[in-house]
């Protein structure tokens, strides 16, 4: 019997998973006819009371009184993983419910995500206060999981049994009532319980479907939540979504948000994706929902078919690339891979480092094997102490200068390591499985607080760093993050560490003894014109010894380690003494095993008897003392010492300095390497310029005693432009260099010289532009448009512009532009193209007047360049090195950062080049060899040579041409028209040396 406070719901209600009995969620969809309601005593036709507006009767929604179709919810499907739509804030608190139907033949995605405000923690190891409850459905391995949190800890329930990516549509429907409810996957039903004793689930924002947004500014990711923390979005289909029994028109959402990557259907390919092999270099295809996914991992390549070559980071034991993320991390499940290239035996690789706590996962080198090392610290939180850190070792022999592939993959207790084809696998000890960091460092471990053991610095190649789902090496170069701390080189480069020179052979030094007793890595690399000479020595007990020497021009290696002297000798095609750089690796195994490698020759032997080498007294580097030469054991050849360079000393995973580590030195050596002078040699010229002599389309100069290289033109610097220009990276929010002359200081000119090295992927942006004073409009502008790059540039009459017509420019890889200006007159080149050349017609001004302000970056003409600058060169003018070093007349602003290190204002110099010499070019050379030290280096003096510059301070017209230019500085612009007469025109040549749904339901209500 209905009571006069009864309600009669027709066709749904406001919330149908919380009536008493209810064994559904959703509200009816559809046409119902002839609604009667009766018993003994009443009769209601409920459909016509409604129909004429009783007053007794509501209607919600959208109810027509006629029957026609009901448009059906449409499906959609999410193509990639980036694609994802917003959904309204779910208004639950005591109770709700949520059901759709899915389908996928991929693995893993986030399907739901939503969050409340950020409560107090109680966690005492955060200082943040990011606790929040939350909300989320996700498939992770091919099983479906419901993750909930209402203040009081996540709960994480499977809900499903078998595997639900196998293409088929399954039913979803989450029903909760406070703290309990259940999980239904195809009426399958999981109950579950929160934890704590909250029954109110406090959410706030939008709720996600399918992913996330890129921009996650404001979402705070719980650890628990794998799918979010790997970056894995769903690839598949959702339907009929019904939120508090209300269905949701995600279709005409997705329509509304524009949302990338989500289109209104459903069908199943039949065909397999990988059948047209659309991974390109070697990659791994697999076929997924209606795609095929390219595995790039150790391919060196990126990109949705591995098309793209990715950036690769040189180090030499100084350098290193530090990524600081925005927000302390806390992680339970990471997927790690890269490839990497090294001739050391040992090396940090990458690391995760935390500034509050010990816990890291770190990669390394060590012995030539790869070390997994994972440590989660319990000290200062509530967990069950771990039994300290879980290790794994994979691969062997991998200093062998070849590329190879790193793979980490953790998910909660569960280790994977993967080198190349060999698998290790873990479990580690202890309840505790979140991480915490702060960074992701490479080559050098800079946070040491909470380490007891610091990793030896990596000297190699790096490349295809991947860390949860982010390339971080090539977003860091492209300007994707601005939170990337760059020591590193780009490019694949021939590495000279702490290179140091013994000028003669009686100079040498010593160190503290060689640690080899059971095995040894030992790795350096020399350069010499001498054919003889001692390289390493080191006595020990007994007879026990090691020696490195060069004996005609090969290196030989003798050791005793008690069963009497052996020696292995170097089986190189030719000798060595050719004054080229050669690599030496020395090894020996527990089993006994010796072998030299001489850069790419190998020399194994096997050894029978003792296998300890129990050293004594100091290492002698490049020679001994005058006296021990007469008691050297037997099979030793030196008796005089090594003359030449030695760098990149390796011994046995210690990296010494050579000379701040020396226990004694005598002689002359010096940090650096260059080849010391002989008395024949100052009988002319040591060193004549050769084609080769400088690279990089460096000129080169002659002088008395050898020769120097003019690098202005070509991005790079040092003796032999090898070395990188300063560098900076511009942020995809924009940045901008703004170099203002000073004022009575304004140059004017008739030829103008600019050359930068630039790396982009932007198809429109500035690099450089360079304006005269206000009022005059004078302009040259360096851009990129449509992806190609081009200059223009006006002087008083019309815009001229040049342009490289042939390639886009905008790929990523690295180039260096080059534009000349001779009056109207320009030419422009790009690398070693052939060389673009305008010759305007008509009568032309020829000065760029009264030169005010150079910027670079494009922001403030609204055209961001996004990428790498290197090596600006402008008219005698190394602007972005002036940045480096804080030139007064430098802003800086924006996303803007300087890579490697600050050039050294000593050694920075600006030089220029004659008009004659600017069309000289060189041999370029597309591997660059970088020497690098750890300390200051000496770098040669380059003589510049003169350049003729026309300047004026404040000449505010083409005055060449009509109007007579007043000097205020006693400089003026120089007529092009002889026969025209000047007020006191002077030229001067200067010799430039710088230091610087709508909801459709019925419901009646009936009081009786």
């Amino acid at each position: 019997m209905l009571g006069s406070d009864d309600f009669f719901y027709v066709g749904g209600s406001p919330s149908t998973a919380d009536l008493p009995g209810s064994p559904v969620s959703n509200n009816f969809m559809g046409c119902l006819k002839e609604v009667v309601y009766k018993n003994n005593d009443i009769r209601l036709e409920l459909s016509r009371l409604a129909r004429i507006g009783d007053t007794k009767m509501k209607i919600y929604g959208e109810v027509v009184f006629k029957c026609e179709n009901v448009a059906t919810l449409d499906p959609i499907n999410f193509e990639t993983p980036e694609a994802y739509i917003s959904l309204p804030k779910w208004n639950t608190k005591r109770m709700g419910s949520i059901s759709f139907d899915f389908r996928t033949t991929e693995p893993n995605g986030l399907i739901l995500f939503t969050h409340g405000k950020p409560q107090e923690r109680k966690d005492v190891r955060s200082q943040k206060n990011t606790k929040v409850d939350f909300f989320a459905v996700e498939l992770l391995d091919g099983n479906l999981y419901l993750l909930l949190d209402m203040g009081s800890g996540t709960i994480k329930v499977k809900a499903t049994q078998k595997k639900a990516n196998d293409g088929e549509w399954y039913h979803v429907d989450i029903q909760r009532d406070g703290r309990s409810g259940t999980i239904s996957v195809n009426s399958r039903r999981t109950p579950f319980t929160a934890s704590g004793e909250s029954e109110i689930l406090d959410l706030e924002g939008d709720m996600y479907l399918g992913g996330l947004p890129e921009n996650r500014a404001g979402l705070i990711l719980p650890t628990e939540l794998w799918t979010a923390m790997l970056n894995y979005g769903y690839v598949g289909c959702i339907r009929d979504l019904f939120i508090d029994g209300r269905s949701k028109n995600i279709r005409q959402l997705a329509e509304m948000q524009n949302a990338a990557g989500v289109k209104s259907s459903c069908s199943r390919m039949s065909a397999k994706q990988c059948d047209s092999y659309p991974c390109k270099n070697n990659a791994v295809c697999k076929d997924g929902w209606n795609r095929f996914i390219c595995d790039c991992t150790g391919t060196g390549y990126w990109g949705r078919t591995c098309e793209r070559e990715a950036s690769i980071l040189s180090y030499d034991g100084s350098m290193y690339m530090k990524i600081i993320m925005p927000m302390v991390m806390h992680t339970e499940a990471e997927d790690v891979s890269f490839r990497f290239m090294s001739q050391r035996a040992y090396g940090l690789l990458v690391a995760t480092t935390s500034r509050d706590s010990a816990d890291t996962l770190r990669l390394e080198l060590d012995g030539g094997r790869v070390k997994l090392m994972v440590n989660l610290d319990c000290i200062r939180i509530n967990c069950n102490s771990s039994k300290g850190p879980e290790t794994l070792y994979a691969g062997q022999k991998l200093n062998d200068n070849e590329w190879h592939t790193v793979r980490v993959v953790r998910r909660g207790k569960s280790l994977k390591l993967t080198v190349d084809d060999d698998v290790a696998e873990g479990t580690m000890l202890g309840d505790h499985t979140r991480l915490e960091f702060h960074n992701i460092e490479t080559g050098i471990m800079t946070e040491k607080r909470y380490i007891s053991v610091v990793p030896s610095s990596f000297i190699g190649h790096l490349q295809s760093l991947m860390f949860n789902g982010l390339l971080y090496i090539d977003l860091c170069k492209n300007g994707d993050i601005d939170y990337c701390e760059l020591k590193a080189r780009f490019g694949l480069r021939n590495i000279i560490a702490d290179p140091v020179t013994f000028k003669t052979k009686s100079s040498y030094l010593s160190l503290a003894t060689l640690q080899a007793y059971t095995s040894m890595h030992l790795f350096f690399q020399f350069k010499t014109t001498s054919a003889d000479g001692f390289i390493l020595f080191n006595s020990g007990d007994g007879n026990d010894f090691i020696a490195v020497e060069l004996v005609k021009g090969y290196i030989h290696y003798v050791f005793d380690l008690g069963n009497g002297p052996n020696v292995i000798k170097g089986n190189s095609d030719r000798p060595l003494n050719d004054n080229q750089w050669h690599n030496v690796v020395i090894t020996r195994d527990n089993s006994n095993t010796h072998s030299l490698k001489v850069d790419t020759k190998v020399v194994t032997q096997v050894i029978n008897g003792a296998k300890n080498l129990d050293l004594k007294g100091d290492l002698y580097m490049a020679g001994l003392a005058q006296g021990m030469y007469s008691n050297l054991p037997k099979l030793v050849a030196s008796r005089d010492g090594f003359q030449g360079c030695l760098a990149s000393v390796d011994l046995n995973g210690r990296l010494p300095d050579l000379i701040n580590d020396a226990l004694h030195r005598s002689g002359q050596i010096e940090r650096g390497c260059e080849v010391a002078l002989t008395k024949a040699d100052l009988q002319g010229p040591s060193t004549t310029c050769q084609e080769d002599s400088c690279a990089n389309q460096g000129v080169c100069m002659q002088q008395w005693e050898g020769f120097t290289c003019d690098c202005s033109m070509t991005s790079y610097s040092g003796n032999q432009c090898n070395d990188p220009g300063a560098t900076y990276i511009f942020g995809k929010s924009g940045g901008l260099i703004l170099y203002t002359w000073p004022a009575n200081d304004r140059p004017s000119t008739r030829s103008d010289r600019l050359a930068v090295g630039f790396s982009t992927t932007v198809k429109d942006g500035i690099l450089v532009r360079i304006d005269s004073a206000p009022g005059l409009g004078d302009f040259l502008q360096l851009h990129i448009e449509q992806g190609k790059i081009g200059v223009v540039f006006n002087i008083g009459t019309v815009d001229i512009s040049i342009k490289e017509e042939r390639t886009p420019v905008n790929d990523g890889k690295y180039h260096v532009v080059r534009f000349t200006r001779n009056g109207g007159n320009a030419t422009l080149q790009v690398d070693n193209w052939p060389v673009n050349e305008h010759y305007p017609t008509g009568r032309q001004l020829t000065i760029f007047n009264t030169q005010a302000q150079i910027a670079i970056g494009g922001k403030d003409k609204g055209r961001l360049f996004q990428g790498q600058l290197s090596g600006l060169y402008y008219d005698g003018l190394k602007v972005l090195n002036m940045a480096a070093e804080n030139n007064p007349n430098i802003k800086i602003n924006g996303s803007v950062r300087l890579v490697g290190e600050v050039p050294s204002i000593l050694g920075t110099q600006t030089t220029a080049m004659p008009p004659e010499m600017s069309t000289t070019v060189m041999e370029t050379t597309t591997t660059m060899a970088t020497t690098t030290t750890r300390k200051n280096r000496s770098t040669a003096s380059i003589q510049p040579t003169s350049d003729d510059l026309v300047s004026s301070a404040e000449c505010s017209s083409d005055d060449e041409d009509f109007v007579e230019c007043e000097p205020s500085t006693g400089r003026l612009a120089r007529s092009s028209n002889a026969a025209r007469s000047l007020r006191a025109a002077l030229t001067w040549t200067w010799r430039l040396t710088y230091t610087f749904t709508p909801i459709i339901f019925i419901s009646c209500v009936v009081h009786s």
